[in-house]
């Protein structure tokens, strides 16, 4: 996963610290969704990935971010579903310190890194398993 951190890192300009934070956040996101079977076949696939998915479960349980983060918690919460889990996933995206119009380049790079390392049937159970995740990274 370094390797992909990286690499967005330098291709978004931001520093290793903010894409890391980024990348946790969506595979924390990953792994509350996926039936723990996929995630695991997916963690046992890319060395590091299970240990930043845990990075995010654990800045996730902490501060809500915030008033911008207690906004969208409420409105994600209100709203319900997979629309309200998008909302969630982008406030927490924008408090990582990523822009919100970097949000495609992450997702589609963050998704390209999967399918290189996993395979492209490993993206598309993703993909499938979780619709919410295309709007939100530019799928």
């Amino acid at each position: 996963m370094q390797e992909f951190i990286q690499s967005i890192a330098k291709q978004l300009g931001v520093d290793e610290a903010v894409a890391e934070k980024a990348a946790s956040i969506v595979l924390s996101f990953i792994k509350s969704k996926l039936a723990s079977s996929d995630f695991g076949s997916l963690a046992a696939q890319i060395p590091g990935l299970s240990d930043l998915a845990e990075k995010g479960e654990k800045a996730g349980s902490g501060d809500a971010g915030g008033l911008l983060g207690g906004m969208m918690k409420m409105a994600s919460s209100a709203i319900g579903g997979e629309t309200g889990d998008t909302i969630e996933l982008a406030g927490k995206l924008k408090e990582s310190g990523l822009d919100i119009g970097q949000l495609g380049t992450f997702g589609t790079k963050l998704l390209d890194f999967i399918k290189d390392k996993a395979g492209d049937g490993t993206v598309d159970m993703i993909l499938s398993q979780l619709p919410e995740l295309k709007k939100i990274l530019g799928q």
